[in-house]
């Protein structure tokens, strides 16, 4: 996977901006267990 030598850090200014690019996390706490009624 390529990545750049260079970083830009327009997007860490201001807290609003990193909230908005900043990735995800996910926990089991947070998914759905599908549940399928079938009559």
């Amino acid at each position: 996977m390529y990545f750049p030598d260079y970083r830009p850090r327009r997007f860490r200014r201001t807290e609003n901006l990193r909230r908005m690019v900043r990735e995800t996390r996910l926990s089991v706490d947070q998914l759905i267990y599908p549940l399928f009624v079938v009559p």
